[in-house]
């Protein structure tokens, strides 16, 4: 595979973040909760072993998310049903009459209702023979997949993780390229087979050179924000036969740490 090869410059996505203040009352959980991610997402894209040392006045960067959104916490007012609002221009509502001048009320049984038939589920995505085939070389918040961002093509998925997080070889080869590309910033090329190529874009530095063997899961660089792009993350492309192939298809399971 030629360098050439390679968009230039490469489109990337902007990195959709919000940075949330941590107000008293607020837990990692109750945050995780409102803005619909896991507490183990919260902690990667901020750093965070013990999700317990959270202190008011932290901030959080919540990746995803354009703006922040008030978090409930123990001590928020319940706020009243919308019906016992009055609304602008609308009539005063009529006092209820008495019991005694109600119609009584006729208690019948209630009919048995049809169920409805329900629509067959939409047949799952088979499992390619390739899953697992690559280990993960970080683990992050994946915010932009393979395929398209707007009209531009995206060549492969995109990490966020704190800079200077460890990036690990997906599977032993030998290094093909290292160094910059416009575009991609500070990245590592890895030959694994005659076909099978990864790259790993917008590194801080680098840790191999060009021509060095790798074994798998060795670190080959750190995160960081080099080239295009707008915050730490890393730039993950699978290609087989010089043809970008959707990473997700080749990755194992998520690494514990």
């Amino acid at each position: 595979m030629e360098l050439g090869e390679l968009r230039e410059p490469h489109p990337e996505p902007e990195l959709v973040s919000v940075r949330h203040t941590v107000a008293p009352g607020e837990t990692m959980y109750r945050i995780s909760r409102t803005y619909g991610i896991t507490v183990e997402e919260l902690s990667e894209a901020n750093g965070i072993t013990d999700p317990r040392t959270l202190s008011v006045g932290q901030e959080l960067i919540i990746p995803g998310f354009e703006r922040p959104v008030p978090v409930a916490t123990e001590s928020s007012p319940t706020p009243e049903p919308d019906e016992a609002r009055p609304v602008p221009g609308s009539k005063p509502p009529t006092t209820r009459p008495p019991a005694s001048a109600r119609p009584p009320v006729v208690v019948t049984a209630p009919s048995r209702m049809t169920p409805r038939p329900t629509s067959p589920p939409a047949p799952s995505r088979p499992v390619p023979e390739t899953k697992g085939m690559l280990d993960w070389p970080l683990r992050g918040v994946l915010y932009a997949r393979f395929g398209k961002k707007g009209r531009e093509p995206h060549d492969g998925i995109d990490l966020a993780a704190p800079a200077g997080t460890p990036v690990k070889t997906a599977q032993e080869g030998s290094v093909l390229y290292a160094g910059e590309q416009r575009g991609y910033g500070l990245i590592v090329i890895i030959q694994h087979s005659e076909h099978l190529i990864t790259l790993y874009a917008h590194n801080r530095d680098l840790r191999v050179r060009t021509g060095q063997k790798v074994r798998r899961g060795q670190v080959i660089a750190t995160v960081g924000e080099s080239g295009k792009t707008s915050g730490p993350q890393l730039h993950l492309e699978v290609r087989v036969g010089g043809k970008p192939v959707d990473p997700l298809d080749y990755l194992g399971p998520l690494p514990s740490s």
